[in-house]
């Protein structure tokens, strides 16, 4: 049987992205918590559409933190000046 790339569930998907030499990548709870995150971006809810899930993590690994960038909260600026 074919997956439908475009509504994978939850076990689908990772026993897609298990299935490599190097063995478990992604767990339930860390694909869960990538799910709260990006919301209706990568599925609808129940479902996931896989190229929308690798793009979606490509954006997110290309976005620039805050504290990399050495981000100070304005709050604290105003307090040590």
């Amino acid at each position: 049987m074919a997956l439908d790339v475009n509504k994978l569930s939850q076990s689908q998907l990772l026993q897609l992205i298990n299935h490599t030499p190097i063995g478990v990548v992604l767990d339930r709870a860390r694909l869960r918590r990538q799910m709260d995150v990006a919301a209706y971006r990568i599925g609808d809810g129940k479902s996931i559409n896989l190229l929308r899930y690798v793009s979606w993590l490509a954006r997110e690994y290309e976005s620039p933190k805050l504290q990399k960038q050495g981000f100070m909260p304005l709050t604290a600026e105003l307090v040590l000046t």
